[in-house]
């Protein structure tokens, strides 16, 4: 009776240590869409309306760079084809809600200069000061049913680069743009909240 009642407290303890081995998992983090994601598959047609630059540098036009953004890059992203606006066109006249989406907005750049130190190597060493420039670009840019004249989304968005080389004006625009249409994207498409996730290896 002992050496039974030890066998089925044996049992129970076994039993107890598996059920309570984890097994190795991988912890990732997923964007996941929100509740307030744009329905846009009651859209039949996109159509953008370049985007207004403003306070750019003259020797300077980033227009190409935005265009080809919201007219090569944007569609692959949701999945319809966009088409550009063309000068005097009025998209609104006899539409329905839901028939035609429009893509516009502005665009503005800030660039503040300063003066830093620069240690030369030689010889001597030599302390000269050297001129920087911080840039901050904004993007303003909304979605807006074109028989309604509603926004269905809008946002302003802000980046800012520190240390931008006055001799690379492309370069430093690229480099901004590339993280504001990043954001901008991951907004649009209600991915700014991120979810763990446990994955069994």
């Amino acid at each position: 009776m002992r050496r039974v009642i030890i066998i089925v407290y044996v049992v129970i303890i076994a039993f107890i240590i598996g059920s309570c081995r984890t097994q190795p998992v991988n912890i990732v983090k997923i964007p996941v869409k929100s509740s307030t994601t744009i329905d846009l598959i009651k859209y039949k047609n996109v159509v953008y309306d370049p985007v207004k630059v403003e306070k750019f540098p003259s020797e300077y036009d980033p227009g190409p760079s935005i265009d080809y953004f919201f007219l090569n890059e944007l569609p692959k992203t949701i999945n319809k084809p966009i088409t550009r606006q063309k000068p005097g066109e009025d998209p609104v006249s006899s539409l329905k809600e839901g028939e035609l989406l429009l893509i516009g907005g502005e665009i503005s750049l800030k660039i503040k200069e300063r003066h830093v130190i620069d240690e030369q190597k030689g010889r001597k060493k030599r302390r000269i000061f050297v001129k920087i420039e911080n840039w901050e670009l904004q993007l303003e840019i909304f979605f807006r049913d074109a028989a309604t004249g509603k926004n269905i989304f809008s946002k302003k968005i802000k980046e800012t680069y520190n240390g931008a080389d006055r001799k690379k004006p492309d370069y430093n625009f690229e480099y901004l743009f590339r993280k504001i249409t990043e954001k901008f994207v991951r907004l649009f498409m209600g991915l700014g909240r991120l979810e763990t996730r446990y994955l069994i290896k």
